[in-house]
């Protein structure tokens, strides 16, 4: 029997919308974009500094410890993110593996690293000016006298007022550039990911050579005040006072080198929307992803080279980038140039990118009720311009501007405060994908995959709680305190919105979004056992990070105690959390997209006579 010509105009039809949405879908090459734009950001301009400071000669192989980690949690991702391809993945696989309470503490986490990012890089874009416009900084003027060597400054990148309106400026450029219709923004951020990328690496081209002169190298001690860090002098102490090993664990991640490589997860926020022909989804996301990263390591591994060989050149003025003084030791005037733009270029661009992957990511904790159901209806999620729907979800951007703004007040727009206020919440963030992939397991891998698959979460978990008790208690206590106070907020305004309370009742009321705090009371509840768990494995944490930060003048050696705590701690609890989330599963079946396979074309001859 033969299709006839209404099957043919049907299936003809129907390839015709596959081969439209293929088109709207991300290739390769846009995946790229994504991970390069949000990595190479203000990290690398900003880190090789206090790296040295913090490390010497051994800073390089700091930025390879931290590669290392990334690789290994990336990996992880990437293996879920190719089983469960879906867009705003990171809220919604935790959500349906282990419930909306562990869920809710996951996108407290993703909501503040991806808000933090903008305004920190909108900071950073101000303290790239600063060499030309002193009166950014609070003592800018001071230091531009003084030639940037006056060392009672304690704090010498804190934004002076105008400065902070200057920051606000970028951050709100920031959210009106993601207005754009997504096809014009992508293609956007890889116009400008190229530049961005380029700069850097002509920097290490053209210093590579002049850095071999071993006649500039100098001392970490001689540069400690180019690291803008408070109290320097008694981290000096502190450094000088700690095993080796747990101060080379600190500097990765007190030194801002974790930073400068979150963001290679972007081309994961979007996995549900990546091409398919060709050489498929899985490995697009592989290329953007381990490439992006590989990438990130050996240029970062050969800029921190180019720094340690040339810190001899510094002049000791903090407005001026160190290489862009590399460059103009060098003569490189047009590098120079190319360097200050770079400084407002390369941040802008990562915001931009986190930016744009938050949206999507607060939609899918919109969809959840995980908060209020309105940031995501048509009405808020489009608008109409020049006769077309642009789908940009204006009003999340909104949310996440006050956000945004509320944190660069808070902190005198300190681009330091706000990376540690992001590192330690984004590590939360990365612990939690590897107990979904484990406890998912998904079909369509063989016995050896799901090994593989067990073995790689299980020592990323393990890292991830190594490195967060190494990051120090005052990066700790922020971060993990900033994911308490969030979580609380999306937990508690439900309840709070049906109290109806005096004053902020009227302003609660339409807060729609599920109450599943009380879900904590129900001992039955098979929610309750991951998110008690979870909770668990980080209040542990905390406690060893406080305990050696107490005991740590008394006890010199304290944290060799408390570092074993945290990693069996993790170790213990890994399985635990895997079988309380397939518990939860069993319970709530998972409703979850399956790796697509691409369809093969159907021969010619089959269109006019199938049987």
């Amino acid at each position: 029997m033969t299709l006839g010509r209404t099957g043919e105009r049907d299936l003809a039809c129907e390839n015709t919308a596959e081969a439209a949405d293929e088109r709207r879908r991300l290739s390769t090459l846009d995946l790229v974009g994504l991970a390069a734009g949000g990595v190479v950001g203000s990290g690398w301009l900003l880190a090789a500094g206090p790296a040295f400071w913090g490390l010497g000669a051994d800073a390089i192989w700091g930025w390879v410890a931290g590669g290392a980690l990334m690789l290994l949690i990336a990996a992880v991702m990437v293996e879920l993110g190719i089983a469960v391809p879906k867009t705003g993945g990171l809220i919604f696989l935790p959500l349906q593996a282990a419930g909306p309470l562990v869920a809710t503490v996951v996108a407290t986490g993703l909501w503040i690293v991806y808000a933090a990012n903008p305004a920190s890089e909108a900071a950073a874009m101000v303290r790239g000016l600063a060499y030309a416009y002193p009166w950014l900084l609070e003592n800018g003027n001071q230091l531009a006298q003084a030639g940037g060597l006056d060392r009672s400054v304690p704090r010498p990148y804190d934004l002076s007022t105008s400065g902070l309106l200057c920051a606000v400026a970028f951050l709100a450029l920031i959210m009106a550039v993601n207005l754009l219709p997504q096809r014009r923004l992508i293609r956007l951020n890889l116009v400008v990911t190229v530049v961005k990328v380029l700069i850097p690496v002509l920097i290490v081209v053209c210093l590579w050579r002049y850095a071999l002169d071993t006649a500039h190298t100098c001392a970490p001690e001689d540069v400690w005040y180019l690291s803008g860090r408070e109290n320097s002098r008694a981290a000096l102490q502190e450094r000088a006072g700690r095993p080796e090993l747990q101060h080379f664990l600190y500097m990765v991640l007190g030194g801002s080198i974790i930073y400068a490589y979150i963001g290679f997860q972007a081309p994961l926020d979007f996995a549900g929307n990546v091409k398919r022909r060709g050489r498929g989804e899985a490995a697009r996301l592989r290329w953007a992803v381990y490439g992006t990263l590989v990438g990130a390591f050996v240029l970062y591994t050969a800029l921190q080279w180019v720094f340690g060989g040339l810190c001899g050149e510094l002049t000791g003025n903090m407005l001026a980038s160190p290489y862009a003084q590399f460059a103009t030791a060098l003569g490189g005037m047009w590098l120079v140039w190319l360097i200050r733009l770079n400084a407002v270029l390369s941040p802008m661009g990562s915001g931009i990118v986190f930016t744009h992957a938050l949206t999507r990511e607060v939609a899918a904790l919109s969809r959840a009720h995980l908060t209020h159901r309105g940031l995501q209806t048509a009405r808020r999620a489009s608008f109409r311009f020049r006769g077309a729907e642009i789908d940009a979800f204006w009003m999340i951007l909104l949310v996440n501007f006050t956000i945004g703004l509320v944190m660069l007040l808070l902190v005198k727009g300190s681009w330091e405060d706000l990376v540690a206020l992001n590192s330690v919440p984004a590590l939360v963030v990365y612990a939690m994908p590897g107990v979904v992939l484990v406890a998912l397991k998904p079909p369509g891998f063989p016995g050896a995959r799901r090994v593989l698959h067990l073995v790689l979460s299980s020592t990323a978990f393990v890292a991830i709680a190594v490195v967060i008790h190494e990051a120090g208690w005052g990066k700790v206590w922020r971060g993990m305190a900033a994911v308490a106070v969030g979580s609380a907020l999306l937990l508690g305004l439900p309840r709070l919105a049906r109290l109806d309370l005096p004053f902020v009742g009227r302003l609660l009321r339409r807060y729609d979004a599920r109450d599943h705090v009380s879900r904590f009371a129900r001992p039955d509840d098979p929610a309750r056992r991951p998110a008690l768990l979870f909770l668990t494995h980080l209040a542990v944490l905390v406690l060893c990070t406080g305990v050696r930060d107490a005991l740590d003048e008394r006890f010199r050696d304290v944290g060799l105690v408390t570092l074993p705590v945290a990693a069996l701690s993790a170790a213990v609890l890994f399985p635990l959390l895997v079988t309380a989330c397939r518990r939860y599963m069993n319970a709530v079946p998972p409703t979850l997209p399956g790796p697509r396979r691409e369809r093969e074309p159907e021969p010619k001859a089959a269109v006019t006579a199938r049987t």
